[in-house]
């Protein structure tokens, strides 16, 4: 099933259906995604531990992975079992509402940390508005 199939007929559809069919084109991509970084002329299709892949099948150690969420590499089995078992849980929950594991998870920073209670942001983006927000409070309660 093509990409213009599913927008054209949004239903589920009974089977999976793969986005990408067709050889990897920067053209194309470039017409999709906005230009706001100056990208290498790279493709990287997969990672394994500390290497990625590119379309070609040519290896490259990833030096840069660190930027993101890929610190402990990419595809470890241990993670990737691990994510498994959460999606497959709870994949994610708004904080208008208790989950459990969260406060177990806040209890555990709380004791491993010299914090006394913990907040859980979806971004970096979210924690810094509020870290400036707790320093507000802060300084009018305090000051």
């Amino acid at each position: 099933m093509s990409v213009e199939t599913l927008v054209e007929n949004p239903q589920i559809p009974a089977e999976s259906a793969p986005v990408l069919s067709a050889a990897f084109d920067s053209a194309n991509f470039d017409q999709s995604v906005m230009s706001t970084y100056a990208r290498f002329s790279l493709a990287l299709e997969r990672g394994e531990g500390c290497r990625v892949w590119d379309t070609q099948g040519r290896e490259y150690l990833d030096f840069v992975a660190g930027i993101a969420t890929c610190t402990l590499g990419h595809a470890h089995p241990a993670m990737v079992e691990t994510v498994t078992r959460q999606i497959q849980t709870l994949h994610h929950v708004s904080n208008l509402y208790y989950v459990p594991v969260q406060g177990q998870l806040a209890k555990w920073l709380i004791d491993h940390s010299c914090a006394d209670r913990a907040f859980f942001c979806n971004s970096g983006a979210e924690a810094n508005e509020g870290a400036i927000k707790l320093a507000r409070k802060y300084a009018h309660t305090v000051l």
